[in-house]
C-alpha cells in the first residue's frame, strides 16, 4: 500500500510521498540565509541538524506569499534534508489499487497524479526540489544510499494530537483523514465512550470519546481523526490535532508497569515534550468488535457490492452539463486575463484554446474556467462556464449515443457516451473528435 501526506498550497491540494517525510512542525525560528536561491529562505536548527527552508509556492511559481500558521514539512532524499513551508496539512491517502495513480509527463514539479473518490492530487516530484541545492545541506560524512536505508528501517512516523495537558500520538499508518468540525449524531444504548457517529461520503464512522476513554476532565474536543485498523473505520475525538513527526524505534520507552489492558505503547521523549504512544488494537478492542467477523462482512459487502466504474468531470455550459473521462483531463486553470484569446501559457508552455459555447452554441463565453485536456495529436484547453465536480459513475450508468443524434446533429460526432444517472442525463466530450 503506498501512504501520502497531501498539503494545502494556495487553496489547493498537493500529495507528498509519505517515504519522502520525516516530520512537519511550526513555520518559526528561522534564520535567514544571504546569498542562496530565492525560493530558499533561510535555515532551521532541528535537533542540532541544520536544515535549510524552502518557499516551495517560490520553486513552483505558485506564489510567494508565507499564510499565518503555516507549517514546515522536513523531506528526505538519499540522506538529504529540505524543509518546505506550506499552508496547511490535510489528509492522509492510502492508495492500495495502483491505477488510481496515473504518470504525466513533461511536467517539471509534479510526476504524477492520483484519483481518488471524487478528488484529483498532483504529486510532487521531490527529485526537483532537491535538484540544484544540495551543496548546502546535504552530510559529507554519510552514504546517501545507506543513510535512506537506515530512515525507512528505524524510522516509524506518528501524529500527535493534544487532549488536555498531554500530548498524545499514534501510527500514522493507520490515519485516513482529519476532520476539523465534524457533526456528531448521538446514538442510544452505546457505551460511555462512544461519543455517536459522524457520516463521511455517506459512510457511518462511530466516534470513540477520548474523555471518556481516558477518564480526563471534560474537554472541548474539536477536531476527529479517522482510523483505519483491520479493513475498520472509526473516529478519535480530540482536542487539537498538532503535527507528524518521525522517530527512531529505540526512542519508545516501554513502561514496566501498567494496567493488564493498558492502551499504551510506550513513552516518547522529545526534549521538549513527553508523548504517549497508543496502542491502537487496544483502543480498537474498547469497541466490542469481533475483528474477524467483521472483516469477513466487509469482505462480503466488497464482494456483492463490486462493480466497475469510471471518473468523469462534470461542467456546465448554459444550462447543460456535459462530462470528460478524468484520464483526459490534464488540469484544471482559470485564466488571469478578462479578454480571452485563442492560446494560454501554462507554466511557459503554449495551450491553445477551444470556446465551447461558441463551438456548439455560438455564443461567446466570457468565462476564465479552462479544462485542459489530452487531445489526440496535442494537448489543448476548453474554456466553459462552470466546473462542477469529479464524479464516479458505474459501468451500467455509460451507455452509447443515440444514433439519431451522431446522424443528424452537427455536433454529434463530438460526443462519446451519454451518463445516464437516472434524474439527469450528461453528453460525455469525446476530445479526440476535435482538430486544432
Amino acid at each position: 500500500m503506498l501512504q501520502f501526506i497531501t498539503i494545502i498550497l494556495e487553496k489547493e491540494k498537493y500529495a507528498i510521498p509519505m517515504e519522502n517525510v520525516q516530520e512537519v512542525i511550526k513555520y518559526e525560528n528561522i534564520v535567514k540565509v544571504p546569498g542562496t536561491d530565492s525560493h530558499i529562505i533561510g535555515i532551521i536548527n532541528l535537533r542540532d541538524k541544520t536544515i535549510p527552508i524552502m518557499n516551495i509556492k517560490s520553486k513552483m511559481n505558485i506564489g510567494k506569499n508565507i499564510v499565518p500558521d503555516s507549517k514546515i514539512v522536513i523531506l528526505t532524499h538519499r540522506g538529504t534534508l529540505i524543509g518546505i513551508i506550506i499552508d496547511d496539512t490535510a489528509e492522509m491517502l492510502h492508495i492500495k489499487d495502483e491505477s488510481s495513480i496515473e504518470k504525466i509527463k513533461g511536467s517539471e514539479y509534479f510526476s504524477s497524479v492520483i484519483k481518488k473518490e471524487d478528488s484529483l492530487y498532483k504529486v510532487i516530484n521531490i527529485e526537483k526540489l532537491f535538484e540544484g541545492s544540495k551543496n548546502i545541506y546535504v552530510d559529507n560524512n554519510s552514504n546517501p544510499k545507506e543513510s535512506q536505508e537506515l530512515i525507512n528501517e528505524n524510522l516509524v512516523q506518528i501524529l500527535k494530537f493534544k487532549l488536555g495537558n498531554e500530548i498524545m500520538a499514534i501510527p500514522v499508518e493507520n490515519v485516513q483523514e482529519i476532520v476539523k468540525k465534524p457533526t456528531i449524531y448521538s446514538v442510544p444504548d452505546m457505551p460511555d465512550f462512544v461519543k455517536g457517529v459522524t457520516s463521511l461520503r455517506g459512510e457511518i464512522i462511530q466516534i470513540i470519546d477520548l474523555n471518556e476513554l481516558f477518564k480526563k476532565e471534560n474537554l472541548n474536543l474539536r477536531e476527529l481523526i479517522v482510523i483505519e485498523i483491520h479493513g475498520i473505520k472509526f473516529g478519535l475525538h480530540v482536542e487539537k490535532v498538532k503535527n507528524i513527526v518521525s522517530i527512531n524505534i529505540d526512542e519508545i520507552n516501554k513502561l514496566p508497569v501498567t494496567n493488564k489492558n493498558s492502551k499504551v505503547i510506550g513513552i516518547v521523549n522529545l526534549g521538549d515534550e513527553i508523548i504517549t504512544l497508543l496502542d491502537l488494537e487496544k483502543v480498537f478492542g474498547e469497541l466490542g468488535i469481533e475483528i474477524n467477523e467483521k472483516i469477513e462482512e466487509k469482505t462480503k459487502e466488497a464482494t456483492f457490492s463490486h462493480e466497475e466504474s469510471k471518473l468523469f468531470l462534470r461542467f456546465k455550459l448554459l444550462e447543460e452539463y456535459y462530462a470528460i473521462e478524468i484520464e483526459k483531463i490534464r488540469e484544471i486553470t482559470t485564466l488571469e486575463k478578462d479578454n480571452v484569446e485563442d492560446v494560454v501559457n501554462i507554466r511557459g508552455e503554449i495551450i491553445p484554446l477551444i470556446d465551447l459555447k461558441d463551438k456548439f452554441y455560438h455564443a461567446k463565453n466570457n468565462s476564465k474556467n479552462v479544462v485542459i485536456v489530452k487531445g489526440k495529436e496535442k494537448d489543448f484547453g476548453m474554456i466553459v462556464d462552470e466546473v462542477e465536480e469529479i464524479m464516479n459513475v458505474l459501468k451500467h450508468e455509460i451507455e452509447p449515443v443515440p444514433e439519431e443524434i451522431l446522424k443528424n446533429t452537427a455536433n454529434g460526432k463530438y460526443l462519446r457516451n451519454v451518463i445516464n444517472k437516472k434524474d439527469v442525463l450528461i453528453f460525455v466530450i469525446d476530445v479526440d473528435k476535435f482538430s486544432i
